[in-house]
């Protein structure tokens, strides 16, 4: 191989494992986000065309018929069609509409008002009706570096976080014990992958979650002398392999 091809396949290399992001994914809790991270508190919803209410004037079922954009930009993806409360299908329990309706996941664990939400008035909720899990899937705009939320559920229960990249490859999971209503804000399920996150499914059999965060990976720009000392590299190895291609001098050839 010519010192050029080396030069140039080492080179690239370096570049190469400089610009490449880690596929590891790490567990986090609420103080790892940024000042610039968008937090979905699944309030201000009224019963329209894609929003059935569920039992009571409280309890809402978005994304009945299809995907569901929430205010913050985080779209309910699945299951599709939702099939609600009572039907492994996500819904919305928000006290500003009224207090008709009590969720109860068993010792102290029963959801009476606005008091028992860790945010605002309302949370997101999927039950799975006798054994079995539900599944909670929300889709991404853009690639997120951070995704999590508050959860609690049934006593003795777990909540599984899944993240997915571009390519609905999984990236990573965690799972987080379900708490006593008065930890619930405080119980915070979240992972964290550089490789972008696209999709986070919440999966248990009968939970709530407030709070959905997501903060997208910072767009990082060189500083300037960061790009010069890149750009002097590059002429140092031009300039490299253009000495191993100069002709041998006049009088070398002629004894040849």
């Amino acid at each position: 191989m010519s010192r050029t091809r080396i030069l140039t396949a080492i080179l690239s290399g370096a570049l190469a494992l400089a610009a490449a992001p880690t596929a590891s994914a790490t567990p986090i809790g609420a103080g790892a986000f940024g000042p610039l991270a968008a937090v979905e508190s699944f309030e201000g919803l009224t019963p329209g065309a894609n929003i059935p209410l569920g039992l009571g004037a409280s309890l809402l079922e978005p994304g009945t018929a299809g995907a569901f954009a929430f205010a913050s930009g985080v779209t309910l993806t699945g299951p599709i069609p939702n099939p609600g409360f009572d039907a492994a299908g996500a819904f919305v329990h928000d006290f500003a509409l009224g207090a008709d309706v009590q969720n109860s996941w068993g010792g102290t664990r029963v959801v009476n008002d606005a008091g028992d939400v860790p945010l605002g008035s309302a949370y997101l909720g999927a039950f799975a009706p006798g054994p079995g899990t539900a599944s909670v899937s929300f889709s991404f705009g853009a690639p997120m570096l951070r995704v999590g939320a508050s959860v609690t559920g049934v006593t003795a229960g777990t909540v599984r976080l899944d993240v997915y990249d571009d390519a609905n490859v999984l990236l990573e999971s965690h799972v987080l014990s379900t708490v006593d209503l008065p930890q619930w804000g405080g119980n915070f399920l979240g992972l964290e992958n550089a490789a972008g996150i696209r999709r986070a499914v919440f999966t248990g059999a009968d939970f709530g979650l407030d709070g959905l965060t997501f903060e997208a990976a910072p767009v990082v720009v060189p500083e300037p002398s960061t790009l010069s000392a890149l750009g002097l590299g590059l002429v140092g190895l031009l300039g490299l392999a253009m000495i191993g291609r100069r002709p041998a001098p006049l009088a070398t050839r002629e004894q040849r």
